[in-house]
């Protein structure tokens, strides 16, 4: 082999080993590159994702503030709708306050007059009525005053007694009472009896001055009445 030939291998030798080591420096730089593009893509990947939560986040912060802010504003509404229908329930109390201030205010100007008419009558007609017996029933007696000596002419009569009654005003005539007064008096007594019932069981300042005008044991002799 001459060394033409020998220089002819040598050197195709030499162009190949060239050729392979800039291929190498070529895959080298192409890898450094695809590093690069990667880790780019990673970052970038990282940020979306990033940017992705940071989002979702926001989204979730978002709704839970709608969701806040509508209950809040609910709340108002019905804070609002509470306090009217208070300021309204307020307002019925304060006038169903007055009337029952008024109610009571002429049921105690009826009683007062009741009871002073009755102790009108009662004084002078002389009947006496037991008060707290009506008007179921109709319980008291009439004193006459003579000169010789003193009439009593007690009664106890069912309401719905009409023959107790005719036989009382039969007796009452006899003995020159006047039975309309008598029968004005029961019905003014029987009058109080019901107007005192409808009130209110709870006790008052007052209640000391609407008791019965007289209290009678119809069993007593006519010196204890």
């Amino acid at each position: 082999m001459t060394q033409k030939d020998i220089n002819v291998v040598l050197l195709n030798y030499h162009n190949r080993l060239q050729r392979m080591y800039d291929k190498q420096n070529s895959m080298e730089l192409r890898e450094r590159r695809l590093t690069k593009e990667v880790s780019k893509i990673q970052d970038n990947f990282m940020a979306i994702k990033e940017a992705c939560m940071e989002q979702q986040r926001d989204c979730k912060v978002q709704k839970v503030l709608r969701q806040r802010r509508h209950e809040m504003e609910e709340r108002v509404a019905f804070e609002k709708l509470l306090a009217e229908e208070l300021e309204d329930t307020r307002q019925r109390n304060l006038s169903m306050s007055e009337q029952l201030k008024q109610q009571r205010s002429q049921k105690r100007q009826i009683s007062n007059e009741l009871m002073d008419c009755i102790h009108t009558l009662k004084e002078t007609t002389g009947i006496y009525l037991k008060q707290e017996a009506l008007p179921a029933r109709v319980q008291g007696v009439v004193a006459r005053t003579g000169t010789n000596c003193d009439q009593w002419i007690p009664f106890d009569l069912g309401a719905t007694d009409t023959e107790g009654f005719e036989s009382l005003f039969q007796t009452l005539q006899n003995a020159n009472v006047d039975v309309e007064k008598w029968r004005q008096l029961v019905s003014l007594a029987a009058d109080f009896s019901t107007t005192e019932s409808r009130s209110s069981t709870t006790p008052r300042k007052d209640d000391a001055k609407c008791i019965p005008i007289i209290e009678i044991d119809l069993t007593s002799p006519p010196n204890q009445v």
